[in-house]
């Protein structure tokens, strides 16, 4: 970065651009999705505004070292939480080590122990089950050693977390649905354990005028579980059913037309998901985006805070969720 002048960070060239900040990142790392256009537009506003990819500029022996832990790589919403810490941190020159405790908390707490004898900074950890002991992160703590959640267990945790505001984006939804005169909605999530599947549970129970009316379905990605909960939904002829990912979306899709059902006439379907997911394929979907890329971004941006101030207070910082509306969700009045 030239001296004198103010960071310029990917979300500028992404708010010029009209782009996600994702999209932007990617483009910058030449990623085989982005197409060539994207990426000369990006790379144009990028040198315009004298933004410099970090990591070109580092000497390693001088770069400190953050850990981001997450549930699983297989997931794109736990990997675009990733990126944006990664994206910031590298902005920031910190290197980032990304990895999968496949759902292990307790490989997380044992990295508690040791992660100073690595070098490591700072921790940003994924919370995978909102059932984590209350004594969790106790050690650090204890230790002053900074730490981050995405996503938070139940019990108070003490440490800064960065949340999605759930609550934001359900009530939009729950607005256009009761423009339809809609009224019998079906959730299908993972785990009900799973912090982002509480999360929601808790918006539309918290929003919906009647909450009797609210049928709650975990099938994780089971695709014989994901059918067997379809058919309970339709059986109980819900309106419109809420999908936790694209992918399974797509199935419950073709499961519900195999049945004769028409969407969007007989039944409305809206994906939860990150964009980068919903942009990579040709659906006419409906979206509640969780603010993956945003999050990591965030919390990237709070343990840098705490790694150079270790008297920072700990905080909760909340992140808004849109609801891109689109075919699948429009049904002609």
């Amino acid at each position: 970065m030239k001296a004198g002048k103010k960071k310029v960070r990917v979300q500028d060239i992404a708010k010029i651009l009209k782009i996600s900040a994702s999209t932007v990142s990617r483009a910058l790392n030449d990623h085989p999705r982005i197409s060539k256009e994207t990426k000369e537009k990006v790379r144009q506003v990028a040198t315009r505004l004298g933004y410099y990819v970090v990591q070109e500029q580092t000497d390693p022996e001088k770069t400190e070292a953050v850990t981001v832990m997450i549930p699983s790589l297989a997931c794109n919403l736990y990997r675009e939480v990733a990126a944006g810490a990664k994206d910031f941190l590298s902005e920031n020159n910190y290197q980032t080590f990304i990895i999968d405790t496949d759902g292990d908390e307790e490989q997380v707490r044992s990295f508690f122990k040791t992660s100073s004898k690595y070098g490591i900074s700072g921790i940003i950890h994924l919370v995978s089950d909102k059932n984590i002991p209350e004594d969790f992160y106790d050690l650090p703590k204890n230790n002053a050693f900074p730490v981050v959640t995405v996503f938070e267990p139940e019990t108070a945790a003490g440490v800064s977390s960065v949340m999605p505001d759930m609550f934001q984006g359900v009530d939009k939804i729950m607005t256009h649905l009761r423009s339809l005169g809609t009224t019998k909605t079906g959730l299908l999530l993972e785990n009900k354990n799973k912090p982002e599947d509480a999360l929601t549970v808790q918006a539309f129970e918290a929003i919906m005028e009647h909450p009797g009316s609210l049928n709650i379905r975990y099938a994780a990605r089971d695709r014989q579980k994901i059918e067997h909960e379809v058919n309970a939904l339709l059986s109980d002829q819900v309106h419109v059913i809420i999908v936790k990912s694209v992918f399974s979306t797509l199935e419950v899709m073709h499961m519900a037309q195999r049945k004769g059902v028409k969407i969007p006439d007989d039944l409305l379907l809206i994906a939860m998901d990150t964009d980068t997911t919903f942009s990579g394929l040709s659906t006419n979907f409906s979206l509640l985006k969780f603010p993956a890329y945003e999050m990591g971004y965030e919390a990237g941006r709070i343990l840098l805070e705490q790694i150079e101030n270790p008297e920072t207070v700990s905080r909760t910082s909340i992140i808004p969720v849109s609801f891109i509306l689109k075919g699948s969700a429009i049904r002609m009045k």
